[in-house]
This record gives structure tokens, C-alpha cells and sequence, in this order.
């Protein structure tokens, strides 16, 4: 790629991130803090938010572990169909065909419901430059960053679509906020670990309490493709290209850039710096398990957008 073509991309993209905060500054609606008394574990991670995206491959055996519950006293449906939990485990297989469906659970004297939308993914080759059904990915690392599990490749996509953008993959996310930011159609894919989408809940929850006028996060930048990482010159192992990290800032007055969050009079990097502190200081005070500890930089104000501060949650501290 030659250095004008370059420049030239990485500017359209600044654009659109321009245009994109201001779309994506709206999260699942008024802002949303309840758990339940009951909870459901898969692949590892326990969820106990009323609505929360699960992500499977087409034909997987998805085990569902029903958590503080009593599995007669729990109705299951999933797409209206009824289940029984067999010894508190939910074992569901998966269709064959990619799509989204939706997996109800409700306590039986109906006090307490959970929503799962549940995403059978698209298996795509990631170590070619193939496209996914037309639409740009480009190729991973053969080699996952020191070998780590977190870093190798992912096999499976969630296709987004016009009708399923607007989902809730957590109380206060939508699907759509995490998409590439790359200006295909749809359908687009996205990678989207339910490690970011809990660790940005609880950073929320916590800055909620702290700031109770602050119940939403502008996610920038969430997924990137290895293709558009690559064309705006960023490193190829930024874990947003594996789907677990959002770039984000409070706007709370929809003016499309960090409020004042700092309350010093100014935007500019300090209220980045603020944001990126008080994550800090959760993560220091165990907030966090341990497979949500991650990183954090602070970016400041440029021709292309305002200040905001990166998350993730790859497993290990890392600052910048």
C-alpha cells in the first residue's frame, strides 16, 4: 500500500469515527444496574445480568450451568420452545445454520427473568484475506502474541445484520456499538468476548455510583478487523482485533466528544486521564476477577476526535 493511499484511508476512517461517536453514544436505553438473585455459567463465565449475549458455533452442544437456582423452580425456553434443566445444566445443541436466537429464563413465580440472545456464528478461515461473505476481515497472526490463548485466532464470527444491530449484548450495550468501523454494508461480523462486555457493566456500574448523572459509555472503537487495524497503523496484536477491547469516553450532553469529567473546565486529555485513573484504581482495589484485569491508555484530543480512554480485558495488566 502506497504512503498517500495510506494517508488517504487513514483519514476517511477518521471521518467516520467522527461520524460513527455520535451514533453509537446510545446504549440499551435508560441505564440499567439490577442482577439477578440466580445466574447461568457458559464457557466458564457466570452471568447474572437480566439480558447478556452468549456465543456459540453451528451445531455445538452449548452447556448452560443454571447458578443459585433451583432447576424445578426455573421455566426454559429457547425460541419458544420449552426446555428442562436436567440436573441444573441446560445442554442445548446449537442449529446447524448461523442466525440469532433467544433463550428465556424465568424464576416460576415470574420475580426474576433472564434474556440470553444467543449468536450461532459464521467459521471463517482468519489466516487468509479472504472475505465472509463479501465483507473484509483480513488475515490474523499465525502466531498468538507469547503464545497466549487469548491472542490465537478467532474461528467464528457473529454476522450483524440490519435486523439484529440493535440487540442487547449486555444491560447497557448494543450489538451495533462494537461493529467495524470499516464502511462496508451488511452483513457485517464482529468478534465480541463476553470478558469486555462485563468489565465495561461493572467500570458503569461503579462510575454510575460515583456520578450519578453519567449511565452511558460512547464506545469509538470496538472490534477492528486485522484489514482495517492494519490500514489506520495500528499494531496487529490490539486486542480489539480479537474482539476485547473498546475505546470509550462519557458524553452525556450528545455533543459527539468527552464531557468534563474531571469537572476542571476543560476537555482535553485529563479527562481521559480521569476515566483511565478511576479503572485503575478498581482494578487495584480487586474489583475485577481476574480474567477482566487488562489494559488502559489515555489518548488525547486530535483533528479527528476528542479524548477518550482504552479498556480491555485480555487477562493481563498492561498501561500506556
Amino acid at each position: 500500500m502506497s504512503l498517500s493511499f495510506r494517508l488517504a484511508f487513514r483519514q476517511a476512517f477518521q471521518l467516520a469515527f467522527l461520524l460513527f461517536a455520535c451514533a453509537f453514544s446510545l446504549g440499551a436505553g435508560a441505564f440499567q444496574r439490577d442482577t439477578l438473585p440466580f445466574g447461568v455459567k457458559v464457557n466458564g463465565i457466570e452471568n447474572r445480568y437480566p439480558v447478556f449475549g452468549v456465543y456459540a458455533s453451528p451445531g455445538e452442544m452449548l452447556r448452560l450451568e443454571l447458578v443459585d437456582a433451583d432447576p424445578a423452580g426455573v421455566q426454559a425456553t429457547f425460541d419458544n420452545v420449552f426446555l428442562n434443566p436436567t440436573d441444573g445444566v441446560l445442554r442445548l445443541k446449537m442449529p446447524a445454520q448461523p442466525g440469532t436466537h433467544r433463550l428465556e429464563l424465568k424464576s416460576a413465580d415470574g420475580t426474576a427473568s433472564m434474556r440470553l440472545n444467543v449468536f450461532v456464528m459464521w467459521r471463517h478461515d482468519t489466516f487468509s484475506n479472504n472475505p465472509l461473505n463479501g465483507y473484509r476481515i483480513g488475515a490474523y497472526p499465525r502466531q498468538p502474541l507469547n503464545g497466549l490463548a487469548v491472542y490465537e485466532a478467532p474461528q467464528n464470527f457473529v454476522e450483524v445484520t440490519r435486523e439484529n444491530a440493535d440487540l442487547q449484548v449486555s444491560p447497557n450495550f448494543l450489538l451495533k456499538q462494537f461493529v467495524c468501523k470499516q464502511s462496508e454494508g451488511y452483513p457485517k461480523y464482529v468478534v465480541l468476548r463476553p470478558e469486555l462486555l462485563q468489565k465495561l457493566e461493572m467500570v458503569l456500574a461503579a462510575l454510575n455510583t460515583e456520578k450519578p448523572a453519567v449511565t452511558r459509555f460512547t464506545v469509538m472503537s470496538g472490534y477492528r478487523t486485522p484489514a482495517y487495524n492494519r490500514a489506520i497503523g495500528n499494531g496487529q496484536y490490539s486486542y480489539h482485533v480479537w474482539g476485547g477491547a473498546a475505546d470509550v469516553f462519557v458524553d452525556m450532553t450528545g455533543d459527539g466528544q468527552m464531557d468534563d469529567i474531571n469537572g476542571d473546565g476543560r476537555i482535553d486529555r485529563g479527562d481521559a486521564a480521569w476515566l483511565a485513573d478511576f479503572v485503575d484504581n478498581l482494578e487495584r482495589k480487586g474489583h475485577f476477577a481476574d480474567r477482566l484485569i487488562g489494559g488502559i491508555g489515555i489518548y488525547a484530543p486530535n483533528a479527528a476526535h476528542g479524548p477518550f480512554t482504552h479498556i480491555d480485558a485480555r487477562g493481563f495488566k498492561a498501561r500506556w
